[in-house]
């Protein structure tokens, strides 16, 4: 990532510098917090391509800044949070346990629960996180979901460091709901006991009735004490109106970034690039681990073929838990060859329905059986 020269700029008392990424910015003087966590000084914080951070001064502030190509800085008279997202954190505060985030695509989940840690973290609570929003992992790579301790204030759940990961094999929860709601209680029952408040942020599928299923299915395991909406459309209203937990359907922001499909998949293949980069080529077999498909609980017997080529893979330990994602680099008929950053010897190598070129850009997905 290229950024130009730093350039100093001051944000007023009550404003808002919301920022596009590619750019980096220090706080040099005053107080600002961003998703309410207080920014430390002279402490450089990078916003990357397709994300977008809110800088909320309560004095008036110094910033330097450097931006990229195609980065944006804009001042905004008052805050970008929604005055309902703060009364939401005030009552998870009070009633802690487990939350779940639901909500269209870009309706702002992955910044409503990164305000609510940042905002239960303040009050003194620990906090966990489970990014459930396999298109659109922050935490994780792509096609898994992931939980998190949050220790600290973060600038975007993408901040947060993976904790425990498990491997979907999908970006489209419509082709493996089923395994998707298996593997969120899972995670959920690992680390409930673990932290005051576990927030959980889910994917965009809302709109249709296979969807709201889907979503009905996911809370009845999650069994949370609260719910957090976030809609523009009536289809989320249904599912609020008809789950037996408290829940409140909140404002999403006027400035919640909206991302095309072409937006989401290079978003995707940045997640690729931060845990596949600087992979070497490792050699596994039927000896040394199991083999099957995303989809398939059983083990798999695969011939040499060309087809698995580029598809990726997640690599698992011995209770299916994720080390590390992967790339088929090559199938043969007595061994496969990966490419992965993975240096623990795997019990189960799981092939996702992805296919990665040799840059690690998403160059297809679909039914491989």
């Amino acid at each position: 990532m290229h950024l130009g020269r730093p350039h100093t700029l001051t944000i007023e008392s009550g404003h808002t510098l919301l920022l596009g990424g590619p750019v980096q910015f220090t706080i040099k003087s005053g107080h600002a917090n961003c998703l309410g966590g207080e920014l430390k000084n002279d402490l450089p914080i990078t916003v990357e391509d397709y994300r977008q951070v809110p800088v909320f001064s309560s004095e008036s502030t110094t910033v330097d800044l450097r931006t990229g190509s195609g980065g944006t800085s804009i001042d905004i008279a008052g805050s970008t949070i929604p005055a309902d997202w703060t009364e939401a954190a005030q009552i998870l505060q009070r009633e802690e346990g487990v939350a779940v985030v639901v909500g269209e695509v870009d309706s702002g989940k992955s910044t409503l629960t990164a305000f609510l840690a940042n905002q239960c973290l303040e009050s003194g609570l620990s906090v966990d996180v489970i990014d459930g929003d396999v298109g659109q992992a922050d935490i994780g790579p792509p096609a898994t979901i992931t939980a998190s301790t949050i220790p600290e204030p973060i600038q975007g759940l993408h901040h947060a460091k993976p904790m425990s990961s498990y491997f979907v094999g999908e970006t489209s929860p419509s082709r493996v709901p089923e395994k998707i709601v298996g593997l969120m209680a899972r995670l959920r029952t690992e680390i409930e006991k673990t932290a005051d408040v576990v927030i959980v942020n889910t994917d965009g599928w809302i709109g249709e009735p296979s969807a709201l299923r889907y979503k009905h299915d996911l809370l009845d395991r999650l069994a949370p004490g609260l719910v957090f909406g976030l809609s523009r459309d009536v289809g989320l209203g249904q599912l609020l109106d008809t789950v037996p937990y408290t829940s409140m359907n909140l404002a999403s922001s006027p400035y919640a970034k909206t991302r095309s499909k072409e937006d989401r998949k290079r978003n995707r293949e940045v997640g690729y690039h931060r845990f596949l980069e600087g992979s070497r080529i490792v050699r596994e077999s039927h000896d040394t681990a199991q083999l099957r498909m995303f989809d398939h609980p059983e083990q798999t017997l695969f011939r040499g073929d060309r087809r698995f080529r580029g598809f990726l893979v997640g690599l698992l330990d011995a209770h299916e838990k994720l080390l590390g994602i992967g790339r088929v680099r090559e199938m043969r008929p007595e061994d496969w060859l990966l490419e992965t950053r993975v240096e623990e010897q795997p019990s189960l190598v799981e092939i996702g329905n992805l296919l990665l070129s040799a840059r690690y850009e998403e160059v297809g997905a679909g039914p491989l059986h």
